[in-house]
């Protein structure tokens, strides 16, 4: 289900109505779960860290369209996105972790990072089980060398990476204890 919420009708440009009628408007369709793992590429498209709607989610989405244009034209599932800076901040649909040695990491919100719900939980998840977790600024390559790799949204749950460029990714016990306590129902 998708609620959105809108400041209402107004004229022709960019100003906002002078009186806000806000409209909710709700839709919902079917997903089916995705049970394969991940392939991703870095995207040439940007984040723009430095915009406030970078940590919102809005029907402003062109950046990550043409991040999975990108992805989908080179034969992969999903694109990773970086920020203005050159550093990691998300996929283009789902919030991105990696696992190096026994420490798990995913780029730090002032990178442009959405604060998705699921994102929360494993990082809840992860403490709870006395795991060292770092929200991080870090480049592509600190990417490269992770030992595993993960997204997570609220569709998905987590969803691991079995590719990251021309680089194979193996399956890590903490990605697949994470898809057990996702997968559970609620």
């Amino acid at each position: 289900m998708r609620l959105t919420v809108t400041a209402g009708s107004g004229g022709r440009g960019l100003d906002r109505p002078a009186q806000i009628a806000p409209r909710l408007r709700a839709t919902a369709a079917l997903s089916t779960p995705i049970e394969t793992p991940a392939s991703l590429i870095i995207a040439r498209t940007r984040r723009n860290e430095g915009s406030p709607a970078s940590r919102l989610k809005t029907l402003a989405y062109l950046d990550n369209v043409l991040a999975r244009a990108e992805a989908t034209a080179a034969g992969a599932d999903e694109a990773v996105m970086l920020n203005n800076a050159g550093r990691v901040a998300c996929a283009a649909a789902a919030n991105l972790f990696w696992i190096e040695g026994e420490r798990l990491l995913t780029p730090a919100l002032d990178c442009g990072v959405l604060a998705g719900i699921t994102r929360a939980r494993v990082l809840a998840a992860a403490r709870s089980w006395e795991i060292e977790v770092l929200e991080i600024a870090a480049d592509g390559a600190r990417l490269a060398g992770a030992d595993a790799i993960f997204l997570t949204n609220s569709l998905i749950g987590v969803r691991p990476v079995s590719r990251l460029g021309a680089r194979i990714l193996a399956p890590h016990p903490l990605t697949e204890r994470l898809r057990g306590v996702f997968s559970s129902p609620a």
